[in-house]
């Protein structure tokens, strides 16, 4: 089959022929239907020390449908729509009864979703509800980070949000924090292609990263913000973040910065506020997310702006390393070079 590989240094990443998978014992063989581009994707590609590992297949944010059944498994047919989660756990350790899935130090690495198959555990793939697109399903992994972020900042209904940035965790805070019953969500980002999607989201008002002056957004707000999700990733977004929240407030550090990120701790010290860097998502919240989208009638693959084949993967994340105008992309396997 064909599938991305990152090499590291000039190679870079190529597309490759390697040996079929199969299901094993306990396993599902899925053909992947989408895989999501991940900002992960692009940073951890780059050259930096935070780079996968060279000759490792990555993609983390796929779906796609059942098309082999390992012996042992029950309850799963043939054609059957699947998210599926990036990694198991052992369930056994404190990482794994406190919902730190990804923590986890046992379990397997499953983010291999730039490819035509993918083997799974069928623990790790969570079948989709039938209201639910492919293209739905693999924007399963990267909604439910914005769930276990909330869930992490003990969010109040009620309470005002602030949103740093316009991209996928942007929409996923905006979403959960809206569906968990924020007053007020306004979004500051310098995407201004992002705007309408924002709104569509559940964002009340959208402000330029340029005029983002606390009376600006208290003013939109109604109010200082009780949470400020930084999901932009760069040098100084925290510290934006801090000189927003009020006392007693909480950030959530979405973005992944990859550089050296100056804080003043006395800031955050005289406002009494936490900073938090929430990771992943439990078994459960992966689950739920799907359910979620479900139960609401939502339909998220309108935040994809652009589906490319296979062998565009190379050529889309340097695109959008260098800035490109593009929402969600999505890579479809299935299409012919």
């Amino acid at each position: 089959m064909r599938a991305a590989v990152y090499h590291g240094g000039e190679r870079g990443i190529a597309i490759e022929q390697i040996a079929d998978p199969h299901a094993e014992p306990g396993e599902l063989l899925i053909e992947v239907g989408f895989c999501g581009v991940c900002g992960s994707d692009v940073a951890m590609t780059s050259g930096s020390p935070f780079d996968y590992p060279a000759g490792r297949c990555f993609g983390h944010e796929y779906s796609g449908t059942v098309v082999e059944i390992g012996a042992g498994v029950s309850g799963w047919r043939l054609g059957d729509r699947v998210a599926c989660r990036p990694k198991t756990a052992c369930g056994a350790c404190d990482l794994c009864r406190e919902g730190h899935l990804l923590l986890c130090p046992g379990g397997a690495h499953l983010s291999k979703g730039f490819a035509q198959f993918v083997a799974v555990p069928v623990e790790a793939a969570v079948r989709l509800p039938q209201s639910l697109s492919l293209a739905d399903g693999a924007l399963v992994e990267p909604m439910a980070c914005g769930l276990r972020a909330f869930r992490a900042a003990a969010m109040r209904a009620g309470d005002r949000v602030l949103v740093l940035g316009a991209g996928s965790l942007a929409l996923s805070s905006i979403w959960w924090a809206r569906r968990l019953g924020a007053a007020k969500v306004v979004v500051a980002a310098r995407s201004d292609h992002r705007r309408d999607i924002c709104h569509d989201f559940g964002a009340d008002a959208f402000v330029s990263l340029s005029d983002d002056d606390p009376q600006a957004i208290a003013a939109a707000l109604g109010g200082a913000p009780h949470v400020v999700a930084e999901c932009v990733g760069k040098e100084g977004m925290i510290a934006k973040a801090v000189e927003q929240v009020r006392p007693g407030g909480t950030i959530l550090s979405l973005g992944m910065c990859m550089a050296p990120e100056p804080i003043l701790p006395i800031g955050l010290t005289f406002k009494e506020a936490r900073l938090i860097f929430p990771l992943g998502y439990s078994e459960a919240e992966f689950e739920q997310t799907a359910r979620a989208f479900d139960e609401a009638g939502f339909k998220p693959e309108q935040m994809v702006s652009d589906v490319f084949p296979l062998a565009a993967i190379g050529d889309v994340i340097a695109r959008l390393r260098a800035g490109a105008a593009l929402r969600k992309v999505h890579i479809d396997p299935r299409i012919a070079a």
